[in-house]
């Protein structure tokens, strides 16, 4: 591009006698050559550059400024739940589900932590997971509200804390051990919390504890004939049943109805493989392996029973109680489908098939957003009632209300699976949706009256779940007690992030600043090592070098679904990476990117609308699915998710060849540019000597 002259700058250089005025365009040309190099070598000046040690969790994206302001609003609807317990021996920190809730919910403090955990201090992680196992059942224990008569039985958890202390079972359900299970796991990997596992309450260790629950599910919950766990004829994970009752949200052996949902068999195993992490970090190696053998033989009941291959997504549920609808419930389609990618339940085929039906399914019901509970709804308009619960209204709440809850899972697994475009387009649509009432995240939306019905404000499962989906999913924040993994998903928008983990006193910043031909990543962190970094590939171009601190460093390419990353380790502190990108003379050998390998723009558009955040999702033309794995090597891998040492790659001579190129190139740049200044600075001294 010609750099515009001012019309002053112009007048002078005609005064001026020819050899000076040649002089001074030299010098002009010059600084034309010299600025582009400095317009690259310049970070965004609209994000922070303090990347040490800080006690706050706070993000910006100048381009994406709706899902920045994301970064007020969940702290703010934490701050409306919290919640403080005081009892005669014992004080609970924790969260109500919202602000039409008196209770603490297991399973939304549960979902909660997964946020939580950088605005809290340690005590609203830990309080709470040894509030409900200090009231674990035992064969005589009665919940609250009777539960029709039925004692629950010993290693039962009630999901329920009231203010005053009281526990209560919703029995219709069965995710109640399974949700608190994956709580304790959240906290545990936090810090790599061996001795907490291994603390008593009365009289056994929890992770004692946490084993009888699931040994609960197995005596108390498990269909012999399926293989699977039953509840109530609820709409997937939801915990209202569809039959008369005086109490909807507990089961009554003399009418109602047994299923076995995706819901329950999705959770049921994350939780039995988090549970078999932690038996074996306490060193019981003989539960750790029965946990893993049983969430295996799950993982493949569940796919052998529920998995619907010519439509490609999961049942609802089975019916264990014969019984016929009159409309066809295998073809509605969930969004616990969501959770078990998720959970890990799919593989790569399976979950870009639940992704399309999940996709499908939104637009066809009208739903500006993920997180559409179900979809066709249960048959439930006047007179035509299938719920005698009258919340269950056709399109609202359980039955085809849009969650956030459910939303933020979906799109941290679109983030973690490899559909990182989708996961973004997901995430905007979610911070466009916030835009509308800002610092109030609303539990569901109706889909059929969206001005009228609606849930419970400032929900604090949705603010967890989209809170992770933000940090760990799009900015890629994996920080746990074995180590961090930063893994950039932010495509062409500049961004930067700092978290604070209270509990461990770890904080991890970094500033991400695309280029035509470079990506800049600065971070800062106290966390322990390994650090792994993975960085989301944009263009088909390879990568010609890749540096930490100035100084070349050996990486590789890692493909997860349809994403590609450049991986490498680096070091814990403050430091300095730098990605280089462009064309290759030499096909590479390993270190670098292929030109066939899928690669992912997520670049910021104009808008569609007014007042609209979008993307451009540009996906690869061909997607090769990944070969099929062993099954005991898929589940180890899935058991143990912490960050692992880079091993270094092989060096590349075609990057070598490449990387000669390029410096000779720049060279002949510098060269060049520095002879057009001494010939300008000669003709300068000449006319000045001459001129005296």
């Amino acid at each position: 591009m010609i750099p515009v002259l001012p019309q002053s700058l112009v007048l002078l250089i005609k005064r001026l006698s020819g050899p000076l005025g040649l002089a001074l365009i030299c010098v002009l040309i010059t600084l034309s050559l010299i600025a582009p190099l400095a317009e690259q070598a310049s970070a965004n000046p609209n994000l922070p550059g303090d990347l040490s040690y800080d006690t706050q969790t706070t993000w910006v994206l100048p381009s994406l400024p709706y899902l920045s302001d994301t970064a007020a609003f969940i702290p703010h609807n934490f701050s409306q739940g919290e919640a403080v317990f005081t009892l005669e021996n014992e004080v609970i920190h924790g969260f109500r589900p919202g602000k039409d809730y008196l209770d603490m919910y297991l399973r939304d403090i549960a979902w909660g932590m997964e946020t939580v955990q950088y605005y809290f201090p340690n005590e609203y992680l830990r309080e709470p997971i040894e509030a409900f196992l200090r009231r674990q059942y035992t064969d005589e224990t009665a919940s609250s509200d009777g539960d029709f008569g039925v004692l629950a039985g010993s290693g039962a958890i009630g999901g329920i804390i009231t203010p005053e202390g009281h526990t209560n079972k919703q029995t219709i359900t069965s995710d109640e051990e399974t949700s608190l299970i994956h709580a304790a796991y959240l906290y545990y990997t936090m810090a790599d919390n061996r001795a907490w596992l291994q603390s008593t309450i009365a009289g056994q260790t929890i992770v004692q504890r946490l084993n009888l629950a699931a040994d609960w599910l197995y005596s108390h919950r498990l269909n012999e004939d399926l293989g699977l766990f039953w509840r109530g004829h609820t709409v997937d994970w939801g915990d209202v049943k569809f039959e008369k009752s005086t109490n909807y949200t507990d089961y009554d052996p003399e009418q109602d109805h047994l299923t076995a949902s995706i819901y329950d068999q999705a959770l049921a195993y994350m939780a039995l493989t988090e549970l078999a992490e932690m038996n074996a970090a306490v060193g019981d190696g003989s539960r750790a392996g029965e946990w893993h053998a049983k969430a295996q033989a799950l993982k493949a009941q569940t796919n052998a029973r529920l998995w619907q291959p010519d439509r490609g997504f999961y049942r609802t549920h089975l019916h264990i109680t014969p019984l016929e609808h009159d409309f066809d419930e295998s073809a509605m389609v969930s969004i616990s489908n969501a959770l078990a990618i998720y959970a890990g339940l799919t593989d790569f085929d399976q979950s870009q098939a639940i992704l399309r039906n999940l996709e499908r399914v939104r637009l066809e019901a009208g739903a500006d957003k993920p997180g559409l509970s179900i979809y066709p709804y249960y048959p439930n308009q006047w007179p035509d009632l299938f719920f005698d619960y009258l919340g269950m209204g056709y399109g609202n709440y359980q039955n085809g209300g849009v969650w956030d809850w459910w939303g933020g899972v979906q799109i941290k697994a679109e983030f973690q699976k490899g559909f990182a475009s989708q996961g973004t387009e997901h995430l905007l649509q979610v911070a466009n949706d916030w835009h509308r009432h800002p610092g109030n995240i609303i539990e569901w939306q109706s889909t059929t009256d969206p001005e009228h019905q609606e849930g419970s404000h400032y929900y604090s499962a949705a603010a967890g779940t989209t809170g992770s989906a933000i940090i760990e999913g799009f900015f890629g924040i994996e920080l746990t007690g074995a180590g961090l993994a930063i893994q950039p998903r932010l495509g062409l928008n500049d961004g930067f992030i700092r978290v604070y983990q209270a509990a461990t006193n770890r904080y991890v910043a970094y500033r991400y600043d695309w280029d035509q031909d470079l990506i800049k990543i600065d971070y800062g962190t106290n966390a322990v090592e390994p650090v792994v970094i993975r960085v989301l590939d944009l263009r088909p171009e390879r990568v010609l070098r890749v540096t930490l601190d100035a100084q070349p460093v050996a990486f590789k390419a890692e493909s997860i679904g349809n994403d590609t990353y450049v991986v490498l380790a680096g070091p814990t502190g403050q430091h300095n990476l730098e990605i280089v990108y462009g064309p290759s003379p030499t096909a590479p050998a390993g270190g670098s990117l292929t030109d066939d390998q899928p690669s992912l723009a997520t670049a910021a558009v104009p808008a569609s609308g007014p007042g609209v955040e979008t993307v451009d999702p540009t996906r690869p033309a061909a997607v090769e699915t990944p070969p099929a794995t062993n099954p005991v090597a898929e589940a180890l891998a899935e058991q143990d998710n912490r960050p692992q040492a880079i091993e270094p790659a092989p060096p590349d001579p075609g990057i070598a060849i490449a990387e000669g190129w390029e410096s000779r190139l720049k060279l002949v740049h510098y060269v060049g540019t520095g002879l057009v200044v001494l010939s300008g600075l000669g003709l300068v001294t000449l006319i000045l000597l001459r001129r005296r």
